[in-house]
């Protein structure tokens, strides 16, 4: 087994490509997609987290009406979509997989106190975009009731370049739309998702400074096209926060 090997059974036991034919000829392909499965399957035995009934209400309330005349759609706007490549999915798929199996390393033992000089002013903290470029989030049903499935998101901060995952996602001839919830609490659309394949978009700027540590991410289920309006009318279906790698 070498890396592309293991690459192929980590995609297979995402969904992401179907290596069937291999698992049942070789036993140690198939040992391999097995540790995958078990390391991937913390994912989806994360806590539900169940929005309350009235939330979307009043986020919907507390929005501006909408501009009488829609802005033109732009090429590098946040709703203009392009397939991502393969690396870009299998990206995504290993960057969750880090978060959630990385070991919590042991605290070093403490350095011998000496007399030093003070340390150098620091600089302020950065924004998320240059203090936490690589940011990920692994969105899971809201509720029992909504279904299963997993969507895994990576952002990069410096390209403003979003990778969306969806695996066992079905949005039932709906749209899945996904909103950035920052810290206002207004739910801005980050754009209309498939439910059955990986994509890539690139986040406009105003909506890329929201996307930091611990900033809430969910989906949503509209009419074909989007929210209407820009505000969500639909339940929501997945939610989960954005981390830094």
């Amino acid at each position: 087994m070498n890396d592309e090997d293991d690459l192929l059974a980590a995609e297979h036991a995402l969904g992401l490509t179907d290596a069937t034919a291999r698992v049942d000829g070789d036993a140690g392909f198939a040992l391999a997609v097995d540790r995958w499965r078990a390391r991937l399957l913390p994912m989806m035995g994360a806590p539900d987290k169940t929005p309350p009934t009235e939330l979307w209400a009043r986020i919907a309330e507390s929005l501006p009406p909408p501009a009488p005349a829609a802005r033109p759609a732009r090429a590098d706007g946040p709703r203009f979509w392009r397939m991502a490549t393969y690396a870009s999915a299998a990206l995504a798929a290993s960057f969750l997989a880090v978060i959630v199996l990385r070991p919590t390393a042991p605290a070093p033992a403490p350095a011998p106190q000496t007399a030093s000089a003070p340390p150098p002013a620091t600089e302020p903290a950065a924004g998320p975009e240059q203090a936490a470029p690589i940011m990920v989030a692994a969105l899971t049903p809201a509720a029992p009731t909504r279904g299963t499935g997993l969507v895994a998101i990576t952002f990069d901060g410096r390209e403003g370049r979003m990778t969306v995952l969806p695996t066992g996602m079905d949005a039932g001839g709906k749209a899945a739309e996904l909103w950035v919830i920052p810290a206002d609490g207004k739910p801005r659309s980050l754009g209309v998702i498939p439910d059955k394949s990986a994509a890539t978009m690139v986040i406009a700027p105003e909506e890329r400074r929201m996307l930091g540590a611990g900033v809430k991410l969910a989906i949503t289920l509209e009419p074909p096209g989007g929210a209407p309006g820009g505000k969500p009318s639909g339940p929501v279906v997945m939610a989960g926060e954005m981390r830094a790698v």
